[in-house]
């Protein structure tokens, strides 16, 4: 059976299987879009689907001054968001979910959300249609790029589970396992077929409005694993976090600040988005494993995993009640490396208030 068919196979089953458990979980209405752009190429892909960037005007993605720059409106609006030309100040005003990005023809000064940005390179109209450079648009709008070099493909990424999906995925749960995890969907990995990128990227959700993390998904590579040990983490302050000491738990307290994406696989830090409040026993016995692994393929073979994290949280509480793990190795088609698993965020002997972060022995 293809991956695609497993996919479909494995939602079907969540659908039949479906039940109440988790409730209303931290998904936003956004979805997950991937484009993929070349260089010199007019057609791009949305989501697996090609179309013109330009429609009828044969326009494509150029290198200038070693910055790509694109038509943008097209990739703007493929992620819901909106272009606005002012003729009389030749600038371009880009919206998407309420960040605004403002450009100028030929200048290297622009502004993201009102503050002022230098470019390396500046906006600049060729043949007509006014040309963006890519990256600083990209991760201004918090959206991941990838690039790879060999193939001169732009992959540009926003990563999100629908409530939908989370409803299907979870609905094989049934409470805390005894085990550390639980093997979803027959262990295969869920990711579309467009969502197997052949470049080095990282994404990490926008926190919702209470603060929480969301999805992290990356293509990862030697080239994103970390050259230096990891600094202090001790700035960010995940939701729920209300640490306690007990005797029982292996290194004491209660709590670590828990990266979503192993900082030994993108090398990531301090970053807020990736990191939750997890418990000692999620982060050592749940997550730590399936990071080894992933590492240690990488680091044996050199080829790349698609890796994504999803913390699930019930209704508005604070701390996630696990975090579901997919992997998936490229150049062997999962030969390698395949996992889906979801691991509990408990902690045995510990009850804990899910809503707060408060937590007490169990008696």
């Amino acid at each position: 059976m293809s991956k695609k068919s497993r996919f479909l196979a494995g939602f079907a089953l969540f659908l039949a299987v479906c039940a109440l458990y988790f409730g209303t979980v931290n998904a936003e209405s956004l979805s997950d879009v991937i484009v993929s752009l070349q260089i010199d190429n007019p057609i791009m892909t949305v989501n697996g689907v090609e179309q013109e960037i330009d429609e009828g005007m044969g326009t494509s993605p150029e290198i200038v001054g070693e910055r790509t720059l694109v038509p943008v409106r097209a990739i703007i609006e493929a992620f819901g968001g909106s272009v606005f030309w002012d003729d009389a100040e030749k600038s371009v005003l880009l919206d998407m979910n309420g960040d605004e990005i403002t450009l100028f023809i030929d200048s290297n000064t622009t502004y993201l959300n009102g503050t002022e940005e230098i470019l390396d390179v500046a906006p600049t109209v060729i043949n007509g249609r006014t040309m963006l450079p890519i990256r600083f648009i990209a991760e201004g709008f918090n959206l991941g790029v990838g690039w790879n070099g060999q193939e001169r493909t732009i992959y540009i990424v926003r990563e999100y589970f629908t409530p939908d999906e989370y409803d299907f995925l979870m609905g094989e749960l049934d409470g805390y396992s005894g085990e550390p995890y639980f093997e979803i969907n027959e262990n295969v990995p869920l990711f579309k077929d467009y969502e197997i990128i052949d470049a080095s990227f990282e994404y990490y959700s926008s926190l919702d409005g209470l603060g929480r993390c969301n999805v992290c998904y990356s293509s990862i590579a030697k080239d994103l694993m970390p050259t230096e040990a990891r600094g202090s983490i001790s700035s960010v302050k995940p939701t729920g976090w209300i640490n306690k000491a007990y005797d029982f738990v292996d290194g004491k307290y209660l709590y670590n600040r828990c990266h979503l994406i192993g900082f030994q696989l993108t090398g990531e830090n301090a970053n807020k988005r990736n990191l939750i409040t997890g418990t000692r026993y999620l982060n050592v016995d749940g997550m730590l494993p399936f990071e080894n692994e992933v590492a240690d393929y990488i680091k044996k073979t050199g080829n790349r995993v698609i890796y994504r994290v999803t913390p699930v949280f019930t209704g508005d509480n604070l701390v996630a009640d696990g975090v579901l793990i997919e992997a998936y190795s490229v150049e062997d088609a999962g030969s390698g490396v395949a996992f889906c698993v979801y691991c509990y965020n408990v902690q045995p002997g510990v009850e804990i208030d899910y809503k707060t972060g408060e937590n007490k022995e169990s008696e």
